[in-house]
């Protein structure tokens, strides 16, 4: 494959790209010589603490921060020297609905629409197929300030699809939402791969990373240290999460004796069921129940899993030891 061919099959299988990225604020660099390629058509979750980093990337991607060294390009495009055609790609929602609260969500989306260039014929059209994508139907027509903190985000999200993003960066947007207007969120978010948009998600909720994404990067102290799916970071940590429940109540000298044997730490036991972490290898997990006279017939519940998203971040994101 020649020079330019490879170029455009790079291009067609990610949407955005960054080698060796640098960006200063004032005399500090907060990202520091950032390699990272994204997949198009995807979810991608970035995850870090407080001060890694990664609102200073979104922002970048976003073309509203200058970076000091390095190459980006979204969507094909140079964003130092092509800003116009990146920002027509991308659509960006912050944490707080980027809307008019005294009007109704229909005047804003209309409003917006127009704003964003949509053909006075076309308004109508690309205003009623985001109401049916993100079922506004039921409130579209109430004035903004009367929304539920869930009914913001739907129509806040709606808004940036007026005109369809080939990138959305989303900022942390279940923040504020209660269970079930997270929950619908969340579904409307894991559609958009399928419309053709590509999604690059902020969260400072692991569990949000480990329901929705396909790829999860994590940054720290401005550099990228792991990208990954999900499941193949979590089946690379060398602990693992026994949980047990038996027929019979267990004694806690009993369940610290099993975790004796496993070399494990007791994570939850209350009653008949406990909780261990570790090396834990399944071969010696009976071993350990029967040596302590737990009959596997007694056995109601048993798994033995990799540790959760957040254990993983924890691992690759705590603080080195002071030498």
């Amino acid at each position: 494959m020649v020079r330019g061919e490879q170029v455009r099959a790079l291009n067609e299988n990610t949407i955005v790209e960054a080698t060796n990225l640098s960006v200063e604020l004032g005399r500090s660099t907060v990202l520091k010589g950032v390699d990272i390629s994204i997949p198009a058509g995807k979810i991608t979750a970035l995850l870090g603490r407080n001060g890694a980093g990664k609102t200073t990337l979104v922002r970048t991607i976003a073309t509203l921060q200058c970076y000091a060294a390095g190459k980006l390009t979204v969507a094909g495009h140079d964003v130092r020297k092509q800003a116009h055609a990146v920002r027509a790609k991308v659509g960006l929602a912050g944490q707080h609905a980027a809307v008019v609260q005294e009007l109704s969500g229909l005047e804003n989306l209309r409003l917006l629409a127009q704003l964003s260039g949509v053909r006075r014929r076309e308004v109508r059209k690309a205003v009623g197929r985001v109401i049916d994508d993100f079922a506004l139907g039921s409130f579209i027509d109430k004035r903004v300030s009367t929304y539920s903190g869930g009914q913001r985000r739907r129509l806040d999200l709606a808004a940036t699809f007026v005109v369809r993003p080939a990138l959305l960066l989303l900022d942390e947007p279940t923040t504020g939402l209660d269970s079930q207007s997270r929950l619908d969120l969340w579904q409307s978010i894991r559609a958009l791969p399928g419309s053709g948009t590509s999604v690059l998600l902020t969260t400072q909720h692991l569990e949000e990373a480990q329901a929705l994404a396909d790829e999860v990067v994590i940054i720290d102290e401005g550099r990228i240290v792991r990208m990954d799916t999900p499941d193949q970071l979590r089946r690379e940590m060398s602990t693992r999460k026994l949980t047990v429940a038996t027929l019979e109540q267990m004694s806690s000298e009993t369940v610290h004796l099993v975790a004796a044997d496993l070399q494990a730490e007791v994570m939850h036991h209350e009653g008949s069921r406990f909780s261990l972490s570790g090396e834990i290898l399944l071969d010696a997990v009976l071993g350990a129940l029967k040596a302590q006279g737990i009959d596997e017939r007694a056995i109601v519940e048993f798994s033995l899993a990799p540790p959760e998203l957040e254990e993983v971040f924890l691992t690759l994101t705590r603080p080195k030891a002071v030498q």
